[in-house]
């Protein structure tokens, strides 16, 4: 984070700017990626910036759509939860490691980290594990499925790791290391749990777990909270109010 506030404050209002353009854009059938070149060269936004643009900002059909499909409440916990063992792993891991977290306007939070391709489980994974088991004691599901990607380093051990784990919380289910986790969730039976775009858009119903467990221990610091951009009229109001700090 810059502790220039006046910096601070000219890059939050690049970005807002930013975001409410990539929206009212995509929102008129412009093509993602050409609409994020648009709105990131007008405010000539960075790297990260542009990321936090990629993973929060969506148009409004796809933004509503995936907000309906969430499980609200504790309805969740009476089906087979889902997991995308790896999203909901490194999201919790960058919280308490106190990586840069956004809020969606479809309603997940997610983190910008990349770590996908350079994964490793360390101590901060251990307490991560801690973390998400300590939420699911108090709030179990009636049977768990964690599935993790096994092209990424060592993922056998980590669904290990997660059967060891569910055999001393007493839940029900497997851990498993798979090719292509969204390929084997059973998307009609159960409730997927993940921030991934693909899962939430072939499922039926999700929850976002690590915002849930981020919640429970946290709450966590949202750095760009993109919530509210859902409608051209929100998204003309949107630079005006801001969406919340930003670095």
């Amino acid at each position: 984070m810059n502790d220039n506030p006046s910096l601070c404050a000219e890059r939050a209002w690049k970005l807002f700017h930013a975001a409410a353009d990539f929206f009212l854009l995509q929102d008129r059938s412009y093509p993602r990626a050409a609409a994020l070149e648009m709105a990131g060269n007008r405010y000539a936004l960075c790297a990260p910036e542009r990321q936090v643009l990629q993973r929060g900002v969506f148009d409004a059909a796809t933004a509503l759509s995936r907000r309906a499909k969430r499980a609200m409440g504790s309805a969740w916990q009476d089906s087979l939860l889902a997991v995308d063992g790896h999203n909901v792993q490194i999201t919790v891991e960058s919280f308490i490691e106190g990586r840069l977290l956004l809020r969606a306007n479809d309603g997940a939070v997610r983190d910008i980290a990349g770590q996908s391709s350079r994964f490793r489980f360390s101590e901060t994974g251990a307490v991560a594990v801690d973390m998400i088991f300590r939420f699911l004691r108090e709030f179990p599901p009636e049977r768990v499925l964690f599935l993790f990607d096994a092209p990424m380093a060592h993922s056998g051990e980590l669904a290990a790791v997660y059967r060891d784990r569910m055999r001393k919380a007493g839940l029900r289910g497997d851990a498993r290391a798979v090719p292509v986790p969204e390929r084997e969730i059973p998307f009609p039976e159960c409730v997927a749990a993940s921030s991934d775009r693909a899962v939430l858009d072939a499922g039926t119903r999700w929850i976002d777990l690590a915002g849930r467990v981020m919640d429970h221990f946290g709450p966590p610091v949202i750095e760009a909270d993109f919530s509210s951009l859902v409608s051209r009229r929100r998204a003309r109001e949107f630079p005006l109010r801001g969406g919340g700090p930003f670095w």
